[in-house]
């Protein structure tokens, strides 16, 4: 887990490893029970060939930095939305993630990469934060990152148990 500031923005990376098949991760990913099995309330999409699932988690204000705390409503959760490929040539896919909270002036975009390793899958996160908020836009990135990768973390580690 790494991440470090180019410009306006933050990167994260994470990197895990799965006991299945790329093709069954994939499939076991674009279907909204495995999510709901995990606590969080999901949806999925077909939009042919491909899966949209969207991931809706709450925000509590306690994990929140003060200062960001105090502006988000009493309900605030992030949402996710993951593009799951359904066409996989070779031994890899990409996965598209964005990712938002209403109240939060942040904004995250992921390319989750994953290759067919033997018997499993490597699963590598790419994740840019940014904030659309002049000045502390900087300050506001630096207090979500170690929130995001924490959380990001557990739901990769979750996904083993699934």
């Amino acid at each position: 887990m790494n991440y470090w500031q180019t410009g306006a923005m933050r990167t994260l990376t994470l990197n895990h490893d799965y006991s299945e098949s790329l093709s069954d991760f994939l499939l076991r990913l674009a279907d909204a029970s495995t999510w709901q099995s995990l606590g969080y309330e999901a949806q999925a999409e077909r939009i042919d060939p491909d899966t949209e699932v969207t991931v809706k988690t709450p925000l509590p204000k306690d994990e929140m930095p003060s200062a960001l705390a105090s502006h988000l409503p009493a309900d605030a959760e992030l949402v996710e939305v993951y593009m799951i490929p359904g066409d996989v040539i070779g031994d890899s896919a990409e996965i598209r993630m964005t990712a938002h909270a209403a109240g939060v002036p942040v904004e995250i975009d992921a390319l989750i990469t994953l290759t067919q390793k033997d018997a499993g899958t490597s699963l590598s996160v790419r994740a840019e934060i940014s904030s659309s908020i002049p000045l502390f836009g900087s300050m506001i990135e630096q207090a979500v990152v170690p929130i995001l990768q924490n959380r990001l973390d557990d739901r990769l580690n979750k996904l083993e148990r699934a």
